[in-house]
């Protein structure tokens, strides 16, 4: 008698067997190859050894066995030691030993596993026993020290509401939980999401804590493991509720602007994406929403935006995301002094963004539309409160919001003058080809803007160096560094340009000088600002030796103080080092990362194939094309020696500037350095009236 296949139901039951068990295998086999990516060569080896005196048994049981530690089964020691002495650089340690990465197995460190839990549920495992008391008892310092350098700017959630996730999670009986073990442990989606949370504000916390003193704050590993906490918490999140999850898509963004990876933009996109999803009315809150709810998740949603729009336009990367809908969204909000910085901050981060949609990058462009954007940075400025205008700032207000939020003010200046210099950038990329010869004739308002994006970088480092001498410079802040070097690019063409016709360009190298300043603080923590230290310095240099114009121009008989459209916009390439200083320049305006090839990438914190997977994104603009712009200025670059660039040269270079007046000018802070984002008078401003 013989039987056919299973039929209906049968079928069915069979089909759902197979594929659980697929379900069990592939698991399995990522459990498997996550264990031989994380632990140690030694165990990877035994654990391999095993595997193959074992065959044919099932692989979950095999790696339970193992992990029980059935040594019974398993080769000796011995036997494993002589399997690795093939390699004289394996390192040993015992089989009890932690499952602690070596430094020479991975160049990122992963501090954990993932492990299929009774309930079905994957799950974080911690793999460092360091981890294991990372619960909700030890969140406070990093915590306060999130909000303390993010708060001011970045809306999450307030002080209060984060003291009332943790009672929650203590409530639940999880108080010695470590918050990893939330998502294996069979949890609510409620605890995973806070958990998320959480763990999304102590990860950044950490991170500004060894940035502030090192060797007081919480290792930098358990960064790392807060940030997969979080990561892992974000499916949660969703499925609790999507518009909440938008926190901890800001959270895992901002964490990796911070250790500049450009996943960043990815999780940021995303966040904008769940709010675009289910359609988040941002002009009037929806009936069955509480005030405060509808108040929470629009400002988490400005953040997003906020991040987004000074993402895009630091990278100069155009966001879909980001329509003219979004961008008209914040015009006429009401807010408390601590939240209109924050919209301040938006709105014109907004107006960057819509430069970079909207202005094309070869000419002619529209008059209108550049008088609308001229029109929109102006209009910004003038409505700025009496107690946020630059005046105010520079010339020492001592009134009561400007003491308490002088801090942060600065940085609203920034995004300001910075919107300023990428409005005039880009209208020189789109006017003034690198190989420009001759005068170049430009429309009035692109005229006029060009010029006034000269005058922002002026400004930009007035502000800057008073910052510094006040210790308001955070070092590692991407705004300060980008911000500092761009406005020095745009300082050093106006000199040259200025010294090619006759003027005199004194006051402009002086203020060269307070770029280059910031740049050397900064580069104390941060490679890439200290080779845009070194790149402003070599053009310093040779400003400084090129001070006799070429045969045949206007020389001593020129004004002392020309008007800039006199000198700016006239290009005569030649032989001279000025001549090839001012082209050279012109051409780091259009790319300015283009000669910076050499530099040392900094380890992030973020793994790799996270950062594999936001390199379509990085820097889109900026990058494209630099290869051209190399090669036409090769000849160039070739016969003058500051432009040679020594591929070799691993180390900062820092304080070389010549001349006294570089000296005074890269003087420390007068004040202790600034890692705090928010100003104690304002800490407590964070529990805002609902």
């Amino acid at each position: 008698m013989s039987y056919g296949p299973p039929t209906g139901p049968l079928l069915a039951q069979a089909q759902k067997r197979k594929i659980e068990a697929l379900e069990n295998d592939k698991s399995s086999l990522y459990e498997m190859l996550w264990y031989l990516q994380t632990t140690s060569p030694y165990k990877a080896a035994a654990l391999l050894q095993y595997m193959r005196a074992a065959q044919g048994q099932d692989l979950g049981a095999i790696f339970e066995n193992f992990e029980r530690g059935n040594l019974n089964s398993m080769p000796s020691a011995a036997d494993c030691h002589t399997l690795l002495d093939d390699s004289p650089s394996t390192s040993r340690e015992s089989p009890s030993s932690p499952m602690i990465t070596v430094p020479e197995v991975m160049d990122h460190p992963r501090l954990f596993t993932v492990r299929r839990g009774r309930d079905g549920a994957t799950g974080v495992t911690l793999i460092s026993s360091a981890q294991a008391s990372a619960t909700v008892g030890s969140l406070q310092s990093p915590l306060d020290m999130f909000f303390d350098c993010v708060g001011a700017l970045f809306y999450i959630v307030t002080r209060n509401e984060a003291a009332s996730s943790i009672a929650t999670i203590e409530a639940s009986g999880n108080h010695h939980t470590p918050l990893g073990a939330f998502f294996s442990n069979g949890s609510s989606l409620e605890l995973r999401t806070l958990s998320a949370e959480l763990s999304g504000m102590a990860a950044i916390g950490v991170v500004h804590s060894q940035l502030a003193d090192p060797s007081t704050a919480p290792p930098a590993e358990l960064a790392d493991y807060f940030y997969a906490v979080a990561k892992h918490g974000l499916d949660f999140a969703i499925l609790y509720n999507p518009l909440r999850a938008m926190k901890v898509c800001a959270l895992l963004g901002m964490y990796n602007i911070v250790v500049k990876a450009t996943i960043a933009l990815a999780y940021i996109e995303l966040g904008l994406s769940l709010a675009r999803n289910h359609k988040l009315d941002l002009k009037a809150c929806p009936q069955d929403w509480s005030a405060t709810t509808y108040d929470d998740i629009r400002r988490t949603h400005r953040t997003l935006v906020h991040l987004q729009c000074w993402l895009s336009a630091s990278l100069d990367h155009n966001s879909s995301s980001l329509s003219s809908a979004l961008l008209s969204s914040f015009d006429d909000l009401d807010a408390p002094p601590e939240d209109m910085i924050r919209q301040e901050c938006v709105k014109v981060s907004i107006i960057k963004a819509a430069l970079l949609h909207r202005l094309p990058t070869e000419a002619p462009i529209p008059e209108t539309t550049t008088l609308e954007f001229r029109a929109q940075l102006s209009r910004f400025h003038a409505r700025l409160p009496d107690w946020m205008t630059t005046a105010k700032l520079l010339h020492g207000d001592e009134g009561e919001l400007m003491a308490t939020f002088r801090p942060v003010i600065f940085y609203v200046h920034l995004f300001y003058l910075s919107a300023m210099m990428l409005l005039s950038r880009r209208l020189i990329i789109a006017y003034i080809p690198v190989d420009t010869v001759g005068r170049v004739g430009l429309p009035p308002e692109a005229q006029r803007a060009i010029e006034e994006g000269y005058q922002a970088a002026h400004m930009n480092a007035s502000v800057m160096n008073l910052m510094l001498h006040e210790g308001k410079v955070v070092q590692v802040c991407w705004l300060c560094i980008y911000t500092a070097y761009t406005a020095g690019v745009m300082i050093a063409h106006k000199a040259a340009q200025k010294a090619l016709y006759g003027g005199e360009y004194l006051e402009d190298l002086e203020t060269l000088n307070k770029c280059i300043g910031i740049l050397q603080y900064c580069a104390q923590k941060d490679a890439l600002a200290g080779r845009f230290q070194t790149l402003l310095t070599d053009h310093l240099s040779a400003l400084r030796e090129g001070n006799q114009p070429p045969n045949g121009s206007r020389g001593s008989s020129a004004s002392a103080s020309p008007p800039m459209h006199e000198y700016l916009f006239s290009f005569n390439p030649g032989p001279s080092k000025l001549q090839a200083t001012a082209q050279e320049l012109l051409r780091i305006i259009h790319r300015p990362f283009s000669n910076l090839k050499s530099v040392v990438t900094q380890k992030t914190l973020s793994n790799r194939a996270e950062t594999t997977m936001g390199t379509h994104l990085e820097w889109e603009y900026e990058l494209k094309g630099s290869d051209c712009a190399e090669d036409m200025l090769m000849s160039q670059r070739a016969s003058s020696s500051r432009m040679q660039s020594d591929d070799s040269d691993t180390q900062l270079h820092t304080g070389h500037a010549s001349g006294s007046s570089a000296k005074r000018q890269c003087l420390q802070p007068e004040a202790e350095g600034w890692v705090k984002w928010t100003p104690p008078t304002w800490q407590q401003s964070f529990s805002l009236p609902k």
